[in-house]
């Protein structure tokens, strides 16, 4: 039984479950918050999970060499909120939500840090409370950035699709990619368990499979 962490789901967690499928594994997965679910990929609690690249990640995880997704970074605000960024110093006046655990580029980094010394940053933990902060009579924050695919799978699992907008603004594009925990327990091959994903993706991209599930999520 490979353990997963279930904040892929959607896209992410769709593609995975077909490929581990036709590979005959068995996945339990388990909701965990960003920041606990490095601890757990670190210790070997959690198997696999879904990351961007970053080299220090190298010295936890083994990193699958096909591309799971693309995802665009950008803001969310309130429907019915006049917020309009064409430029990252347009976040001057905003207090501004942190899903703890997100990396974000440098520059924005610099601008979350230096609000958050003057107490114009509000830290959660999880999307689903970071909306409820969003989106209540008195908005603890206004604006919050994160991949916009991440945005539009969760406003639409929770019912709010219709109460919050993405701005068109676009951070950066960062690719996704499998991981395996070095210290996993229940997979002992992970360089041969990457290279059958690997496979898989490559085939449900090269017979149109990829691009249906895309399609259903909006992604094109």
């Amino acid at each position: 039984m490979i353990n997963a962490q279930k904040e892929g789901t959607g896209l992410a967690k769709e593609v995975i479950n077909l490929c581990l499928q036709r590979l005959e594994y068995q996945v339990k997965y388990q909701e965990l918050p960003v920041k606990r679910t490095h601890h757990f990929m670190d210790v070997g609690e959690i198997d696999i999970t879904v990351y961007s690249y970053k080299e220090e990640r190298e010295e936890i995880l083994h990193y699958g060499k096909e591309v799971l997704f693309n995802s665009e970074y950008g803001f969310v605000v309130r429907a019915d909120s006049d917020i309009k960024i064409d430029k990252l110093d347009d976040l001057s006046p905003y207090l501004m939500g942190h899903l703890a655990g997100l990396s974000y580029t440098p520059e924005l980094k610099k601008i979350i840090d230096d609000k958050a010394d003057i107490g114009e940053v509000v830290t959660g933990y999880s999307l689903k409370a970071m909306f409820a902060q969003l989106l209540a009579d008195i908005p603890r924050f206004e604006i919050m950035p994160n991949s916009k695919y991440t945005f539009y799978w969760e406003a639409k699992k929770l019912g709010l699709a219709d109460k919050v907008k993405v701005l068109d603004y676009s951070l950066k594009n960062k690719a996704y990619y499998i991981t395996v925990s070095k210290n996993s327990n229940n997979i002992k091959n992970p360089n041969e368990f990457l290279d059958k994903i690997d496979a898989c993706l490559r085939e449900i991209k090269y017979n149109g499979t990829y691009e249906k599930i895309l399609a259903r999520y909006g992604i094109h």
